[in-house]
């Protein structure tokens, strides 16, 4: 099926059509891409010839009509407003609209992570008979908690090992650290 060139106009008049017909349950395929008419414009180099370059759109369906328009430079910043509103307008309906209540949820939940981070495990001290009670110390090897004692030691390890990934990732994007 051959390809119908049309106006601006009545290309975004027929894409309303495509768009507003309940039997059309395939896709539409639209495309942009640079116009280039003749084989030595093709040969130069982007940019030196200093002539603007068209733009052509194209649309079709599987089984549909097939049509494309040719759009100035100079008229291009208007046509894709009213091109990018007629898009809009009929593609809203068919989306799905945002959980905003999880959304928000999901970013307490990161601030409150990413400040958890920088809070200190507490160690904490045992309160026992012998020299090291008296003064605080942490007993050794045996007794009074050890387990407890040594889980927070190696989730104290653990945070300031996921402090320093955080911190280089935000270096490497060169940002600040975002809920600290």
């Amino acid at each position: 099926m051959p390809t119908e060139l049309l106006s601006p106009d009545e290309f975004l008049g027929r894409l309303t059509q495509c768009f507003a017909e309940p039997s059309t349950k395939g896709s539409i395929w639209l495309t942009h891409k640079r116009y280039v008419q003749g084989q030595e414009e093709k040969m130069e180099v982007d940019g030196a010839s200093g002539s603007e370059y068209e733009v052509l759109l194209r649309c079709f369906q599987k089984d549909g009509p097939k049509y494309s328009t040719r759009i100035p430079s100079s008229s291009l910043p208007t046509f894709h407003a009213r091109y990018g509103s007629l898009l809009k307008a009929s593609m809203a309906p068919q989306m799905r609209k945002r959980d905003k209540k999880k959304e928000k949820a999901k970013a307490e939940l990161f601030t409150r992570k990413r400040k958890e981070l920088y809070v200190d495990v507490k160690l904490g001290t045992t309160a026992g008979v012998g020299a090291g009670a008296a003064t605080g110390d942490v007993k050794g090897k045996r007794g009074a908690g050890r387990r407890q004692r040594q889980r927070k030691v190696q989730a104290q390890l653990k945070k300031e090992a996921e402090r320093e990934r955080v911190e280089l990732r935000a270096e490497a994007q060169g940002g600040k650290i975002s809920g600290v």
